[in-house]
């Protein structure tokens, strides 16, 4: 494919650019329960137990919960022993 100025990019897609600082990468910010899980390294059931006793909170707000980055990334700071 061509970019707009007639050339390929190094991934062949048009527009696309390879300098990485006019990429615009999106950090995702919230996760759905497997991928909660995933990014825990626990079972997606684990998820559901962990929200029941009250140490995860998702937001509800839409068609299904979503786990914000930042309460998992709580969850194991508040759940890790520190390295002595």
């Amino acid at each position: 494919m061509l970019k707009p100025s007639g050339q390929f990019s190094k991934s062949g897609r048009a527009g696309e650019s390879t300098n990485p600082e006019t990429n615009n990468h999106v950090e995702k910010k919230g996760y759905k329960r497997a991928e909660a899980a995933t990014y825990l390294g626990v079972a997606k059931i684990t998820i559901d137990r962990l929200t029941k006793r009250g140490l995860l909170h998702p937001s509800r707000a839409l068609r299904h919960p979503i786990y914000s980055k930042d309460d998992l990334d709580r969850f194991l700071r508040e759940t890790s022993e520190p390295i002595e």
